[in-house]
């Protein structure tokens, strides 16, 4: 927008200057009608200075209006959802100096209002920055506060709060029977309560390995939850959380809830519920070790290792990885069983990766150039991990050289081995700039410079100037038609420096 001249303002001023009182009055009031960031900053100044009656409306509707600008917000960028977001915080800015006022009761109200149109906004909202969410928290903790302030009748406050968190889309003053439970008391419980009990007695069970069913079933069962928490009612709690066993995870929170009541045996046995539940599933095979973790604690401190051992080595049997290793080193040692696993465990890990090795050999031959541009897969990798992992070194690094590798697992041995080996991982961190140049984009390319500069200290480590020398020059040549990164590597100081 086009800045006034000096001489419009002092005419403009001059006008506004011989208008009366009502009618400067009358021309902004118009302005503020149409103009939405115009009104809400006169709101807020009329809230902190607690003049006039509060007209409740007007705070709506500025409130629907800065949320509607957010559809221009999300095709605009950032720069506009910048602006609406202060379009949006400043009024509720303007509700927050209504309750320091002194009008409590009106900001319950307002905020009520506001949490339904949070609630209708949020589905169409990228909410990626945050900036909804905190207008969220900025209405609840008002909301809260004129409670406080007002301290409503508890029943009535009962019926709204379970209005507003059980039948809603989003997450609105979700967890309010613990938030509220001071206002609430006894009476505005005991009414949450009833009608969370009557909702709830027309749920069915949520059947086990059948997923979802819906937001305002998972906002119900996340209340009766909190109501049971604030009664301190562990079986309760137990009892809801039990509607959904959908997941092996569910067993998982209520054996954590009963173990923090101090009921351990009780915690394991829904554990081992669980997991004989899902036995026949492939949950762990996605690595979700929870479930396992949970009973192989339990059998542990109940001194069950037989029990402990051949869970650990079924599960690695079934997925042999570095993770699954760790955990069967872990729990057969503790066992006084490591030294008869470990060989066990190599042959499990030696036939898959020659499993893997042969299917990739039995390939078809690639029919397009695209399809010949795949990665070869990294047969070994787990293996390697192991041994790596394990503090053998040379054994991984040969064994990486003669089966290739994935580069994460290469750079991870180049740094295991740096201090020891400087040239075998400089040619490890060679592999990571042919690919960070075959990307092809500048921050790839400052990448790329970065792994040069320091593969030249490893061959100066080394005594072998010379070799880094050669491996610049071939470096350069092979990309001398990609100028930027050629550009930043002079600009690196990163020439040869002999002959």
């Amino acid at each position: 927008m086009a800045r006034m001249t000096k001489k419009a303002r002092d005419q403009l001023a001059a006008h506004l200057g011989s208008q009366s009182h009502e009618q400067l009055v009358g021309l902004v009031a118009e302005l503020a009608e149409g103009d939405t960031e115009l009104r809400n900053r006169l709101l807020l100044e009329a809230a902190s200075a607690g003049t006039g009656p509060v007209d409740a409306a007007s705070y709506r509707r500025s409130f629907s209006d800065a949320l509607r600008s957010g559809s221009a917000a999300r095709r605009d960028g950032p720069r506009t959802s910048g602006a609406w977001a202060r379009s949006v915080h400043q009024v509720t800015e303007s509700i927050g100096a209504l309750l320091e006022a002194g009008h409590a009761e009106e900001v319950i109200g307002i905020t009520e209002y506001a949490l339904g149109r949070v609630d209708v906004t949020m589905s169409r909202v990228d909410d990626s920055s945050g900036w909804f969410s905190q207008v969220l928290m900025d209405l609840e903790a008002l909301h809260h506060s004129a409670c406080e302030a007002v301290r409503p009748d508890p029943v009535a406050l009962a019926r709204k709060l379970f209005a507003m968190e059980v039948d809603t889309e989003w997450d609105i003053l979700i967890d309010s029977a613990k938030r509220y439970a001071d206002l609430l008391g006894d009476e505005g419980l005991a009414e949450m309560r009833r009608l969370a009990d009557e909702r709830w007695s027309q749920l069915p069970p949520v059947d086990p390995h059948r997923r979802g069913s819906g937001e305002r079933h998972f906002h119900l069962t996340r209340m009766m939850e909190t109501l049971a928490e604030v009664a301190g009612d562990v079986d309760t709690r137990v009892e809801v959380m039990a509607r959904d066993l959908s997941y092996p995870y569910h067993y998982v929170q209520i054996a954590e809830v009963l173990t923090e009541a101090g009921r351990s045996d009780d915690a394991l046995a829904w554990a081992e519920r669980g997991l004989a539940a899902f036995e026949d599933t492939d949950h762990h095979m996605r690595g979700d070790s929870r479930l396992d973790d949970v009973v192989l604690a339990g059998w542990s401190q109940h001194g069950r290792m037989a029990e402990v051992v051949e869970l650990v080595w079924k599960r690695f049997s079934e997925r042999p990885t570095l993770a699954s290793y760790q955990r069967l080193k872990r729990r057969t040692s503790e066992a006084g069983e490591w030294d008869e696993h470990r060989p066990r465990a190599m042959v499990v890990l030696e036939a898959q990766a020659a499993a893997r090795a042969e299917a990739v050999a039995s390939r078809p031959t690639p029919i397009n150039r695209y399809a010949a541009r795949l990665p070869v897969p990294a047969t070994h990798d787990e293996l390697i991990a192991v041994l790596a992992w394990d503090g053998q070194l040379d054994d991984a690094w040969a064994m990486a050289l003669e089966h290739g590798a994935s580069l994460s697992l290469w750079l991870q041995l180049a740094a295991a081995i740096e201090a020891e080996r400087p040239l075998d991982a400089a040619s490890a961190y060679a592999r990571d700039v042919e690919a960070q140049i075959e990307r092809k984009q500048s921050r790839a390319y400052e990448n790329a410079v970065d792994r040069v500069a320091h593969i030249r200290t490893l061959h100066d480590r080394a005594g072998d100037p010379e070799g880094f020398d050669a491996y610049l020059v071939d470096l350069r040549q092979r990309h001398r038609q990609k100028t930027k990164f050629i550009r930043l590597l002079d600009e690196a100081g990163l020439n040869a420096r002999s002959g």
